[in-house]
């Protein structure tokens, strides 16, 4: 029933811009029109679900006559977001399937230096899925090590609630949190976002320049993560008395070997064309023009033909099976609205700008960035990731338009922290995971996750904002 409140809500919501909203500050007919149909949608998003609610989106926004349907089709469903996660998201589950994820995380908890050290322990687990992390889907991985952290809880005798319990699951969470947006290989945050600032502002953000920025973010954060989990010190005197070599961690496969070293074939060739672009620009300039997702194709392709004891190493169809389509369709469907909202058709950013510059004329430029980092990163804790970079990125848009700052990278920055999201059930796509079945509470993590997020708001603050600026 609450359900359909909110489905009336919207409506009425959407006919009230529709013929109330005045055609001032620069907006147009055509923007007034698209207005009455995202801000419902938005509605719709923060409180019912994201799924057949975005696909509605591009039937309204036709309707409306805001784009014709060739443009909605192709910003939306055609925009290269779409088939880069659905390739490493193919990619990812063969890696999975052939052991290699779990091969290379129980290695990391099964250093001898790890035995009777519990912080140890949780660092390098951390330090595990950290590194894995940077090229792997983020919610495909929180599967995994959700897997893993139970297993172990279990044969540790930690329950539900035990200290130690909570810590093994945030040590799950929160690098989960910091890969979703410091890579963007395989990853749906950073590649919606740089559509976004594509189309909004014709800047290119290359996986060069955003690893350039997200991997020193993600290592600074593994610091972070470190320090709090030794300022927490859970109660570990069973994980003393727990011996590790009795975690088995059985020998690679050959498909498992051969999956392994396709996959890192392909980081090189997304990752050596821009290092090495000044010392061989005939090569890299061919690579480079391929995109990213060529390689993930041939990589694809390859585990597709190469056949071990009569069975390919790629099962496609049955991979293909686990990419979560609702996700992949969200992304490409929000990157439709960024061109809607820069067109100046509608009017929409100018908009913005003009209705909002006079709260913060005066203010410096840096004190503006530093206010949207912190509205965001406390609204992305109980609304969506993806709605609150793409808003706050056209918010900044709107504002900074006029002062010559450096969008690039403001865009990085507040994809940043847009996804520094841990605290709630609704915090982010894999929260349910951790909180659904209790493995955390908000009662028994709030401390800490609170703590992780606002260390999270200084070093984006303190580091990232002036790193990114001036690399970009």
């Amino acid at each position: 029933m609450k359900k359909y409140t909110h489905y009336i809500i919207a409506l009425i919501i959407g006919l009230v811009l529709l013929f109330a909203l005045p055609e001032t500050n620069g907006l147009t007919n055509l923007g007034v029109r698209a207005i009455a149909v995202m801000v419902p949608i938005l509605y719709l998003w923060l409180t019912t679900n994201t799924h057949w609610v975005a696909i509605l989106s591009l039937a309204l926004l036709i309707l409306t006559q805001v784009s014709p349907p060739n443009v909605i089709w192709a910003t939306s469903f055609g925009h290269f977001v779409v088939p880069t996660i659905i390739c490493f998201m193919v990619l990812n589950e063969c890696l999975r399937e052939t052991g290699v994820i779990h091969k290379i995380a129980i290695w990391f908890i099964t250093r001898p230096f790890v035995k009777g050290r519990p912080i140890m322990f949780l660092s390098m687990f951390m330090l595990s899925s950290t590194v894995i992390g940077q090229f792997m889907d983020n919610m495909s991985l929180a599967i995994i090590y959700i897997g893993i952290a139970a297993v172990l809880c279990e044969e540790m005798g930690y329950k539900k609630g035990d200290p130690f319990y909570t810590a093994m699951f945030i040590a799950v969470l929160w690098p989960n949190v910091v890969y979703s947006i410091s890579s963007p290989i395989a990853h749906a945050l950073p590649n919606i976002l740089m559509g976004v600032i594509e189309s909004q502002t014709g800047i290119v953000i290359s996986y060069g320049q955003w690893l350039a920025v997200g991997l020193p973010f993600a290592a600074v954060m593994f610091v972070v993560m470190v320090l709090v989990m030794r300022l927490w010190n859970p109660d570990s005197e069973k994980f003393r008395n727990f011996d590790m070599a009795t975690v088995k961690n059985p020998p690679l496969k050959k498909e498992g070997k051969i999956a392994a070293v396709v996959f890192i074939l392909v980081i090189l060739m997304i990752i050596l064309p821009e290092v090495l672009k000044t010392a061989l620009p005939g090569i890299t300039g061919v690579i480079r023009s391929w995109g990213v997702v060529v390689p993930a194709i041939f990589a694809i392709a390859i585990l597709s033909i190469i056949n071990v004891q009569g069975k390919p190493i790629m099962d496609f169809p049955k991979c293909t099976k686990a990419i979560p389509l609702p996700a992949v369709l969200f992304a490409g469907i929000v990157s439709c609205f960024a061109p809607i909202i820069s067109a100046e058709s509608t009017g929409i950013s100018a908009w913005m700008g003009n209705s909002l510059r006079p709260i913060f004329e005066g203010m410096p430029v840096l004190a503006v960035v530093i206010i949207m980092i912190i509205c965001a990163t406390i609204m992305t804790n109980f609304l969506s990731n993806t709605v609150t970079m793409v808003l706050f990125f056209n918010l900044g848009v709107a504002l900074l338009a006029t002062a010559n700052y450096n969008m690039g990278a403001f865009g990085i920055i507040i994809g940043l922290a847009a996804s520094m999201a841990a605290c709630t059930p609704s915090a982010a796509v894999p929260s349910p995971l951790f909180f659904g079945p209790e493995h955390i509470t908000m009662k028994n993590s709030l401390k800490w996750n609170t703590i992780f997020i606002v260390v999270s708001m200084i070093v984006i603050i303190v580091g990232v904002v002036p790193f990114a600026n001036a690399l970009l």
